[in-house]
């Protein structure tokens, strides 16, 4: 941690994070949102929310209040920000989602003003996040490969949240522009949406924090060369074309910007391949070696997303493929992550300083491996199963899957929790999670 202070909110990003990802499979499960009969229905753009801002959004910035000080051996440049930022973003997306239900055909009537409130609440959280991170960040000139990616997605992160507070005023107002754009807005600048957040914003950042954590986790060589480089500027320069050809009728650039982007996460899983063979850690702990079942989904992603787009039959897998994207790669690297990331942060909090003036437990011994694994095995089948159903549209398949993801979540919040509240024994006061020193 190079003397870099612990986080005072990301804890409480994660809070929200994993009460989302728990709120957005439990609707799932139930059938209240249901992506294969209406995809812009009211309560079906609430799990859809819920998962990519409320889930994976939060996640990812709860991560980089921490992260970024890391990378950069710079403390925040400023905690209050942090909470301005989870305050604001949280706030944002309760109005939004509230908004959504105003829709037609939604639970809520005359509420629809709620949906550019929202949305300008969660602008106003990510500006002051840019601003907070990219301070810290200026600081730390010139940058290792890892910021790159945050950097870049970062970027996108604001291009989505400002094009989503755009489709929240027309929804409100559709006589705000007219009928031509928005039909252009809600046909091209759709695509944009989702490939700016799902592609841009999270996956690049996902990638960077992957490449950091991954290596720390199991002391491997963070210094990634010209693989690193080259998977960086494929995917970014890929993207940057698929986000701006995406609003112009020029089909083979935007072609071409897939060509780059698919060869640039190629090379990215490939060199993630060769981290996990050059660590130096052989026995992997549990975060590591279920992260290779977010890089495997992803991996599949890119496989089926090119066969789909060759074979020209991407309306049948575009919602399987943004699910296994969210759920199995974001998704799973998050879950995975962070039964490590909290873990190593309760042991700061309570150990930190007392390291090398008496005997302290190890990481890992804040945690129960062998009770915890089947939950992560679970969470992946159910995720495969779901992508499946979709494709296929079993609906009941689907939401069985759902509920094992749900089912499969509760338990990993439940270790998660554990390791901050642990228990104690009735006699002797001891926790029955960290390991009695004395």
């Amino acid at each position: 941690m190079h003397g870099v202070r612990v986080s005072r909110w990301s804890l409480a990003y994660f809070v929200v994070a994993l009460l989302s990802l728990l709120m957005a499979e439990l609707l799932l499960m139930l059938g209240v949102s249901d992506p294969m009969s209406a995809v812009s229905a009211g309560w079906t753009l609430v799990a859809v929310h819920l998962t990519t801002i409320g889930w994976a959004s939060m996640l990812l910035l709860g991560a980089l209040q921490q992260f970024v000080p890391v990378l950069t051996t710079k403390d925040l440049a400023s905690q209050r920000a942090s909470g301005i930022t989870w305050a604001t973003m949280t706030a944002g997306l309760l109005l939004l989602l509230s908004g959504f239900l105003a829709l037609p055909g939604g639970a809520l009537a005359g509420g629809r003003w709620l949906l550019p409130v929202g949305g300008s609440l969660i602008v106003i959280g990510v500006v002051v996040a840019l601003g907070n991170l990219g301070t810290t960040l200026y600081r730390a000139w010139p940058w290792a490969l890892p910021v790159w990616f945050i950097v870049t997605g970062l970027g996108f992160l604001l291009l989505t949240v400002l094009l989503g507070l755009t489709f929240a005023i027309s929804l409100t107002d559709p006589d705000w522009m007219s009928p031509n754009v928005a039909a252009e807005l809600f046909g091209r600048g759709l695509v944009a949406h989702v490939v700016g957040g799902i592609a841009g914003w999270l996956t690049l950042t996902a990638m960077g924090v992957a490449y950091k954590l991954l290596s720390m986790f199991t002391l491997a060589p963070e210094h990634r060369g010209w693989w690193g480089r080259l998977a960086y500027g494929l995917t970014a320069v890929g993207l940057g074309d698929i986000w701006v050809n995406q609003w112009r009728v020029v089909t083979t650039a935007a072609t071409a910007g897939w060509i780059l982007a698919v060869g640039g996460i190629t090379v990215y899983l490939l060199d993630m391949m060769r981290l996990y063979r050059a660590r130096k850690r052989r026995s992997m702990e549990l975060n590591a070696r279920m992260a290779r079942g977010a890089l495997v989904a992803l991996a599949v992603l890119v496989a089926l997303g090119t066969w789909a787009r060759v074979t020209h039959q991407w309306g049948r897998w575009a919602l399987p493929l943004i699910f296994l994207g969210l759920y199995g790669w974001i998704g799973g690297l998050g879950l995975t992550q962070l039964y490590k990331i909290i873990p190593f942060l309760t042991w700061l909090e309570s150990f930190g300083k007392k390291l090398g003036k008496q005997r302290t437990p190890r990481v890992q011994d804040l945690v129960n491996e062998a009770r915890d694994a089947p939950a992560y095995a679970l969470y992946f089948v159910a995720v495969l199963m779901a992508t499946l159903a979709l494709a296929f549209h079993w609906v009941w398949v689907f939401r069985a899957a759902m509920g094992f993801a749900l089912v499969a979540t509760a338990d990993i919040a439940r270790a998660l929790w554990r390791v901050r509240h642990p228990r104690r024994s009735k006699r002797s006061g001891v926790s029955s999670t960290v390991p009695r020193l004395d």
